[in-house]
């Protein structure tokens, strides 16, 4: 972005950024701009922008994290930083910068008292006697049209085993030989992760290099509409039809998996379930009568679901009596999940995945 009038692109300048946020407070008569803190080196303890700012004869201190894009998981970093900077910024106001916000993003910020802008001007400022709600204004489309077509369930396969093994250098032949794809296949997915400088490329092979951003990516693309869900009821715990549903799915050789909340609950000893859900590959008449279940058109505490795709259930990890869905397909399953559903994949980034990647990322 090389003026306030360019269009905007997805990371912008320092100075790009300071200047949408002027732009926003310049139209209250009553605001007068003082001085603004650029952070110039990564330091965890201090917000990438410090505004001070004259409202009313007063000087109000506005404390801005900027992120690559405006999707729940990077928000929820966002607010969570900014609330850790107010043990030290007293009394200041939070604000959370990208070049566009999801609903759910947005949603996230309202709940926590922190303000929201993007690079096209569109806002929610609500402190001290000063609301600011601008909506509407043009937000350029991201080139994503056909992303969802891109994320066929090959593809995807291509994909679980790129974040299954963060540290491996992998060659075209055997990403597609292990992914169960062609070449072609899995050269077109490096190439469509090379255009956007995701990847790490070396002589001795490749990795992914960004997987915060292919995650926002791939989860706002994802479908899980495309798995089959069929619910029932049981008199049983949930431990007692977890233990029934491990033993029958091991003597006759059923692929599955526990998933959604199921699963999150074994990576977040804190989360509580009620029901039970799983993914089971095979004819379900099996299962259904060795449970004893009965199906139900409204609410049951069973939830089976067929998947669209057998890779659904690559990388699933036991855990004590059953096998849970792997992070990733964890992750996948419930980010869009308002509420309690996001949180437990955020709590599943921040503590089983983002660590596995290099250093770099603490800084994104």
């Amino acid at each position: 972005m090389k003026t306030k009038n360019a269009p905007a692109k997805a990371v912008a300048t320092d100075e790009a950024i300071e200047q949408v946020l002027w732009d926003c407070l310049a139209e209250i008569p009553f605001v007068e701009k003082q001085k603004v803190e650029q952070r110039l080196i990564a330091d965890p303890s201090r917000p990438e922008i410090v505004a001070r700012a004259h409202i009313g004869g007063q000087e109000r201190l506005i404390l801005a994290e900027v992120k690559a894009n405006g999707q729940p998981r990077l928000v929820r970093e966002a607010v969570d930083n900014i609330l850790k900077y107010r043990q030290t910024y007293a009394d200041a106001y939070g604000l959370v910068m990208a070049p566009s916000f999801s609903p759910q993003a947005a949603k996230i910020c309202r709940q926590e008292g922190i303000g929201y802008l993007d690079f096209s001007g569109n806002c929610l400022l609500n402190f001290d006697f000063i609301f600011i709600n601008k909506t509407g204004r043009s937000v350029p489309a991201p080139k994503k049209k056909n992303f969802r077509s891109w994320y066929s369930p090959r593809a995807e396969r291509v994909l679980r085993l790129l974040f299954m093994h963060p540290q491996r250098l992998w060659k075209i032949r055997e990403l597609a030989l292990e992914a169960h794809a062609t070449p072609s296949q899995a050269f077109s997915i490096k190439h469509h992760l090379a255009q956007r400088h995701w990847l790490e490329d070396g002589k001795q092979g490749f990795r992914l290099a960004r997987p915060d951003l292919l995650l926002d990516e791939w989860s706002e693309n994802y479908l899980p509409g495309r798995n089959g869900e069929r619910v029932f009821a049981s008199s049983r715990s949930v431990l007692e039809i977890e233990a029934m549903l491990a033993a029958v799915c091991q003597e006759q050789i059923i692929p599955y998996a526990l998933m959604g909340f199921s699963a999150a609950m074994r990576f977040d000893p804190l989360l509580h379930y009620d029901r039970v859900s799983a993914y089971v590959l095979s004819d379900l008449s099996k299962v259904i009568s060795s449970l004893e279940l009965s199906e139900t058109n409204g609410k049951g505490n069973v939830s089976l679901w067929i998947p669209y795709d057998e890779g659904v259930l690559r990388g699933a990890e036991q855990f004590d009596h059953a096998k849970v869905t792997s992070p990733i397909q964890t992750y996948l399953d419930l980010i869009g999940l308002e509420g309690r559903g996001e949180k437990a994949a955020t709590y599943l980034w921040q503590n089983f995945m983002k660590d596995k990647w290099t250093p770099q990322l603490a800084a994104a």
